[in-house]
């Protein structure tokens, strides 16, 4: 049997070893565009801070590869692919054959529809390349605009205070990490990060990027003018969908997958941040390691139904611990909580538990994981907030 792999992130080679594991004679390649072998793509933001290396976070070496007998192809991007005959085609005139393939297309960052984004200076953060590129420029600046207060924006501001003096994030909604944190949750971290330097400007949008031959500044729609030496965006992902759609795969957000992560074509499976399960497209880590596994079993034979992933993040390196998990804005839930200017915890539950945030506490952080996965019962989260609500009412 001949298994294809388009990918070689996290999705892509947990499917190539599901099937190893699967198919001892298999006949597995790995395509991709990178010129780098996988790499925890998490660790990105530590790559940026300087507090790590890219041999650190590749987690398989040439020898890794050798040994499972997965064959990798990089820097090589793929651009037709033909269902019918069982191929695909790449810009350097290769053409493969597969018996069973995977889409591991992955997702590119959104770029919004701002006057001068084309300018010199601008830049997303997706890969090692994004990241070598912004660290090379953005040496002795003085002024960062970042556009976008998510969770990878909020990671990156605090990432590059090594190299610029004022950082300034602007935020188009109402509060930073509406996705993950409530609004009391969120005021909480806003004042928590202000001490560590970083500027905000919440609920604004950037009317234009102006520059002569590179970003000089932003112009707000409020009008206000802020000084730019360079611009990161972080506007969240669209998942790379046009190989599938352009092969008359059924598409919509992503690539539409059923349980079993098979698209519309029986011979070709998604997964990761390019694939669309019951509607989402999760983008994070680990439903794209646990699709990509999935995938590979049922490619290889072993029928393994997927269910959906508990969408959880946890805010790196800023030194400001921050868990969310699950929902945390509905109805006809029993909430508990507690918070002060250095602290906040909010758990929800029904029969089972629902929805948990921590912020700026670790030992919480911890107890919370385990509750939100089955781990644990809510008792000693539930001990936890009282305890902080009496300290708290003896102040």
């Amino acid at each position: 049997m001949k298994y294809l792999i388009i990918g070689n992130g996290v999705a892509g080679v947990e499917a190539a070893l599901a099937i190893r594991k699967n198919d001892p004679t298999a006949n597995i390649t790995i395509v991709t565009s990178s010129a780098y072998h996988f790499y925890y793509r998490p660790k990105l933001i530590e790559y940026l801070a300087g507090e790590t290396t890219i041999e650190k976070f590749t987690l398989y070496k040439e020898e890794f590869y050798f040994k499972h007998r997965i064959e990798v192809i990089r820097n090589i991007t793929i651009t037709s692919l033909d269902p019918i005959n069982h191929r695909i085609s790449a810009s350097d005139g290769q053409i493969f054959s597969y018996d069973k393939l995977l889409l591991a297309t992955g997702a590119t960052p959104f770029i919004p529809p701002i006057q001068g984004v084309t300018l010199p200076g601008i830049f997303t953060l997706r890969g090692i390349s994004d990241a070598n590129n912004l660290m090379q420029y953005c040496d002795k600046i003085k002024h960062l605009i970042i556009i976008g207060g998510g969770l990878l924006g909020l990671e990156t501001a605090i990432a590059m205070k090594r190299f610029a003096k004022n950082i300034i994030v602007i935020e188009n909604l109402e509060w930073l990490l509406p996705r993950q944190l409530d609004k009391k949750g969120s005021t909480i971290l806003q004042a928590m990060l202000e001490k560590k330097g970083i500027q905000f400007e919440i609920s604004e949008q950037v009317e234009e990027i102006y520059g002569n031959r590179k970003v000089e500044k932003i112009i707000l729609k409020s009008g206000k003018i802020l000084p730019a030496d360079a611009v990161i965006i972080s506007a969240g992902i669209r998942p790379r969908i046009e190989l599938a759609k352009s092969a008359g795969i059924v598409t919509a957000k992503g690539i539409i997958v059923d349980d079993f992560m098979k698209t519309s074509n029986e011979d070709i499976f998604a997964a990761g941040d390019s694939a669309e399960h019951n509607g989402i497209v999760y983008g994070i880590y680990p439903a794209a390691r646990e699709q990509g596994r999935i995938a590979g079993l049922n490619m290889s034979g072993e029928k393994t139904a997927y269910k959906k992933t508990i969408i959880s993040n946890i805010l790196k390196i800023t030194g400001i611990d921050l868990y969310s998990a699950g929902e945390w804005n509905t109805d006809n839930a029993t909430i508990y909580s507690c918070c002060d200017s250095n602290m906040y915890i909010k758990y929800l539950e029904k029969e089972n538990p629902i929805g948990a945030i921590v912020v700026g506490d670790s030992h919480a952080i911890k107890v919370a994981q385990k509750v939100m996965e089955g781990k644990s019962s809510s008792h000693e989260l539930l001990q936890l907030i009282k305890e902080n609500q009496r300290i708290n009412q003896s102040i």
